[in-house]
């Protein structure tokens, strides 16, 4: 079992007058969470009854058709509502009408039932839970990252090093360096699918991570979002994937894909809401400026990149880009999407990531997946710009793992387990 990080930040709100809605993409371990939730519900809360439903299941259709129906199954399996009930429920925008029912039920049961439910495209979640507004709390379910694969793989539990104890970070890179780096390149390749990192073959990796990709395409993409041109939304997903960390012109994407600028407005919506790629805004000042210009593209699974690009070698040294791609998922393991940019000045100089903090601090992180790493130009230019908010630089290295004032050197397999 991988022990999932999120699992605390959600048990903590059991009990709580709030849906908890789990979302994330198929296939990363949502029901799983709601089977971990379950059993700590039934430990933590033993007087509270636990009711689990798939509502993707056609024997259950019946169930939620109307907060009645509802109310009688669990009046029919469970002492309720004499007895709390968490009602756990699994692909729950597959209900008709999914996020007024859920509405319905929250309002006529309060204080007598909460319901935990789980989806798996952000585009119908969305859609859905409008009516939610105040009664819900969302969390995202990612797929596995570095830090809680190392953690699985080693059979450990190997705690965060912040970065203010530099002496302590040297002494964790010593120690683990030659226990994490073994198992780098495997990830960077095949990803973080909870099934793929579990199988031991690699060439059982390869056939489980092309059978998910596929079903998303057939099941997300075809079926359930009607894309009429799929043949263009896959060759989409590869541009982008051979573009990771460049600018996202989308001119120059329907141009070359032959469709509608409407078209690659829609077939990215859908790439982000179905959580497959995930889009990098540009630092500015002026909010106007940020959302009109134009973002940054990755990949929020590095194996689907591999699937896309063909790439099956592990062995391989990861390009630049994949390092970068690497790098950003560690970073929003730790800081939220809306608070990570990236910096282009008009004259072509950049910075790979700006992160605010919550006291409105920045870092400056650049990747540069090599042992004679330099601080960018580009980073003094914004520090002289900011002084006063640039709280320290981080530059992701190979194998250099050292400080200079406030500028930190990273390496990228240690990089995950580092808390800024």
């Amino acid at each position: 079992m991988i022990k999932r990080d999120i699992l605390e930040k959600i048990v903590y709100w059991l009990k709580k007058d709030k849906i908890l809605v789990l979302k994330g993409a198929r296939q990363v371990g949502k029901t799983t969470l709601l089977k971990e939730i379950e059993k700590y519900a039934k430990k933590s809360f033993p007087e509270i009854a636990v009711s689990y439903l798939d509502a993707s299941n056609p024997l259950n259709k019946a169930i939620f058709e109307s907060t009645l129906s509802l109310e009688r199954y669990l009046s029919q399996n469970f002492n309720f509502p004499n007895q709390f009930v968490f009602c756990m429920i699994d692909e729950f925008q597959t209900i008709e009408n999914s996020g007024m029912f859920l509405k319905n039920v929250f309002d006529e049961y309060k204080g007598q039932l909460q319901l935990i439910v789980s989806g798996s495209s952000s585009l119908e979640i969305t859609k859905n839970t409008e009516f939610l507004t105040g009664r819900s709390l969302d969390f995202d379910i990612e797929r596995i990252t570095f830090f809680e694969y190392i953690n699985y793989s080693l059979k450990t539990k190997i705690k965060s090093v912040s970065l203010e104890n530099f002496s302590d970070l040297e002494s964790f890179y010593k120690i683990f360096k030659s226990r994490i780096d073994p198992f780098f390149n495997e990830y960077v390749t095949f990803g973080g699918y909870p099934e793929v990192i579990t199988t031991n073959l690699i060439e059982d990796k390869k056939i489980i991570l092309e059978a998910i990709i596929k079903k998303y395409l057939e099941k997300d993409v075809a079926d359930f979002l009607r894309v009429e041109n799929v043949t263009a939304f896959n060759n989409l997903s590869k541009v982008l994937c051979a573009q990771i960390g460049s600018l996202v012109n989308k001119s120059e994407l329907a141009n070359t894909l032959n469709i509608s600028s409407i078209s690659v407005d829609k077939y990215l919506d859908i790439l982000a809401g179905t959580y497959i790629f995930d889009f990098c805004r540009p630092y500015f000042k002026n909010v106007r400026k940020e959302i009109s210009k134009m973002p940054k593209a990755y990949v929020l699974d590095l194996g689907i990149k591999s699937y896309l690009q063909k790439m099956e070698n592990i062995q391989e040294v990861p390009g630049g880009d994949t390092l970068e791609n690497f790098v950003y998922l560690a970073i929003i393991a730790q800081f939220s999407k809306n608070s990570v940019y990236f910096y282009r000045t008009t004259a072509g100089s950049e910075i790979d990531f700006i992160i605010e903090k919550d006291n409105r601090k920045l870092i400056l992180c650049e990747s540069k997946y090599s042992n004679n790493p330099r601080a960018p130009l580009a980073m003094q230019a914004f520090v002289q710009k900011y002084p006063e908010q640039v709280e320290k630089r981080v530059i992701i290295t190979k194998d250099v793992l050292k400080q200079q004032g406030n500028i930190y050197f990273i390496p990228a397999s240690i990089f995950p387990f580092v808390r800024m």
